[in-house]
Formats: structure tokens, sequence, C-alpha cells
């Protein structure tokens, strides 16, 4: 029974605003400003790259617990564990000023990590769906660019903060702010409309069962294209504040770089997401994976030319805006939302090894060659691959669900 009776049509957007300002806050102080945070860390612990590196490392944790979670999803509902979750994202973050060795940096992120499938995967990839039934690929759009808006955001914020007090009271300010959202979660989200005038039920009944989905070629091609193209959140944008810095651009430009980031990801997000409504959103998330590509060669090659730079860090925004709308889109296309969290669930454990290789491949480079270049390489490749992958999904894929 709801907590605060509302009707669906004013309920379903206290559910997008959930959505929305959770992913906005996790992405923008987690994958925006983890950078941010690195110099401090350093100066108080005396910690290198790849130590520091090493809490993004457990990132796998999410991992580990998302087939687990996402089989509770369907049979349970989102709201549980998207409210669990931001209590325990805000616990990691609350405790961070009472660190007193590089354990406690592990174990702290661990917990955000481990909270990550019941809120960024599950909540945005089927609560949107199912209560916005008509328009899926916009409304999944709108909810994820929350991600960029945060980027926009959370990394002034942060670096005002950073300036203003230190390191300990911005984690325990980012803390607070998340329990809250917790609080409103609790109290206003729910599982599915109570009238499902728009079909809800009947779409979030419709696709493949777990058990037929992961048997099937797609699913190992799915798996395999979208851990590559997921370097992007665990190697590469985590530390492209540093790396941006290393290659010519000031703190302050590396800072607005993020931002102008995260601004174009919101855009980017709408135009994908509306595309993906009459065209395939895997061919969407192989032409984002393309720009990322592309940008990320323009920055190697400018050799320091800040003109250079900044082209490539404008043509990798527009590609890295649109992968997070597209994945959850992707899953939708090939097999429907009757068993979506499970199948997704276990499309992510079975690409932990990325989570954990993609931040410790960046921080063991960097403290061998004082550069990420050598990465920024080896991850272009790893997202040629990604294309691959997914084009070979879209050849064996017979019916997309999203669409159709």
């Amino acid at each position: 029974m709801p907590i605060i009776n509302l009707n669906d049509e004013k309920r379903k957007w206290f559910v997008f605003n959930s959505v929305f300002f959770t992913g906005a806050l996790i992405i923008g102080i987690n994958t925006y400003s983890f950078g941010l945070f690195i110099e401090p860390l350093e100066k108080d612990f005396g910690w290198s790259r790849e130590q520091i590196s090493l809490g993004f490392s457990v990132s796998f944790m999410s991992s580990i617990i998302a087939p687990i979670v996402g089989k509770f999803v369907d049979i349970k509902g989102s709201k549980i564990f998207l409210v669990g979750s931001l209590f325990l994202i805000a616990i990691g973050f609350l405790l961070r000023p009472l660190m007193t060795n590089l354990n406690h940096w592990i174990i702290l992120n661990a917990l955000v990590f481990a909270g990550y499938p019941g809120t960024l995967l599950f909540a945005a990839g089927f609560l949107i769906q199912v209560w916005f039934p008509k328009s899926r690929g916009r409304m999944v759009a709108f909810a994820t660019s929350g991600h960029n808006a945060g980027g926009l955001v959370i990394p002034f914020l942060t670096l005002a903060i950073l300036f203003l007090f230190d390191w300990k009271v911005t984690y325990f300010i980012y803390g607070l702010i998340i329990f809250f959202i917790a609080i409103f979660s609790l109290l206003f989200v729910e599982n599915s409309p109570k009238e499902n005038n728009d079909n809800s039920e009947k779409i979030s009944e419709i696709g493949i069962d777990f058990k037929s989905a992961i048997r099937t070629k797609k699913f190992i091609f799915l798996t395999l294209g979208i851990t590559f193209a997921c370097f992007t959140y665990n190697g590469v944008m985590p530390q492209m504040a540093p790396h941006l810095q290393t290659e010519g651009l000031s703190l302050t430009a590396s800072t607005m770089a993020m931002a102008y980031i995260g601004a174009m990801g919101v855009f980017s997000k709408l135009f994908f997401g509306r595309l993906s409504e009459r065209f395939s959103s895997i061919l969407m998330t192989c032409i984002s994976v393309a720009l990322q590509a592309t940008g990320l060669v323009l920055i190697l090659i400018a050799q320091g030319n800040i003109l250079g730079i900044w082209i490539g860090i404008i043509v990798f925004g527009i590609g890295f805006g649109g992968l997070g709308a597209l994945i959850s889109l992707n899953v939708t296309e090939c097999f429907g939302l009757k068993s979506f969290s499970s199948i997704w669930g276990a499309l992510t454990f079975f690409g932990i090894w990325s989570t954990f290789l993609a931040p410790w491949m960046m921080g063991r480079i960097f403290d061998t060659t004082s550069s990420y270049r050598m990465a920024h390489a080896i991850v272009i490749i790893i997202f040629l691959l990604g294309i691959l992958f997914l084009l070979l999904t879209r050849l064996s894929n017979k019916r997309n669900f999203l669409i159709k």
C-alpha cells in the first residue's frame, strides 16, 4: 500500500524525479567528480594513483550482486531495492571522513558500488519504462539525462566545496543529500501504476524468459558489446579530468570540460533516445561508442594543442551522453521486459572483469608512464571491439521488442 496516496498521473512524475536526481547525484559525484578528489587524497594519505584507483576497481561489487538484485526486482519490484540502495550509498559517503587507511577507502567504495544495481540499473531501466510505456525511449533518455545534468553541476559544486572546506566535508554533504533522496523515494515511488490505462502491465509481461535468453548467441554478443562500451564508465571518465590536465588543460579548464560532457550528454541522450523509438537502439549505441573513440583519438593526436583537445572533448561528449540511455534500451530491444532485470543483472555479472580491469589499468599505466595516453589508446581498441559485438547482436536479433 502506498505511504502517500497520489493518482498515477502525479505519481509518475515523482518516480521520474527520484530516478533523475538519483542518477544526477551518484554519477555526478562518483564519476564526473572522482578525479577532483585524487590530489586531496594523495596529499592526506600519500596514496598513489594506482591505490586510489583501487577504490574504483571495487565497482565489480555492482556486477556481483546485480544478478541477485535483478532476480528479486522481477519478483518484488524496484522500489524496495531503490530505497535500500540509496541508504547504502549514503552510508558509503557519510563515513568517508572517518577513513584512516586504504582498506577503509576500498570498503566504503564497495558500499557505494553495491548500491548501483538498485539505483542506476534497474530503477531507470524498468521503472521508467513501466510508468511511461508509450514513450519509453524518450523518457528513459530524459530520466538518465540526470547523469549528465549531474556531470554539469556536481563538478563545479565539488570544486567550490573543496575550496571552501575539504574532501571530508564534501563527501559528508553529498551523503546527507543522498540520504534525503532515499526518504523521498520511500514516500513517493511505487513499482507500477494502480490503473494500467497505458497497457503498462501488458508491456511488462512481453519478452523472453530468463533461461531462454541467456542461451542465445545475442545474449553473448550483447554482453561483450556492452562490457567493452562500458570501459568509458570504469576507465575513461573517472580519470578524464587528470588526463586532460596532463595533456595541457588547466584545472579550471578540465573541470569545464567535464561540465561540458555532462551538458552535452543531456542533449545527446534525448537525441539518441528519440531515435531509438524509430530505429534500432543497438545501432544507435554503435554510433555513440564510435563518437567516443573518435574523440579520444582526437585528444591523443592533438599532442597538447588546446584547440585540438577541445575538438576531441566536443566529439567525445556527443557520443558519451547517449550511452547511458541506450544500454537499458538494448536489453529491452533484444529480450523485452518480461525478465528484464534478471537478464540485465546476468549481463552485468558476466562483464565483471572489466569493472576491475579498467580502473586498475588506468592507474597502473599512469604510475608507470606519468600519462594516460597508452591507456586511452588501449581503450580505443576496446571500443572498436565493442562496436563489432554490438553489430553481431543486431544481426542475430530477429525481433525488436522496444519498437514492436
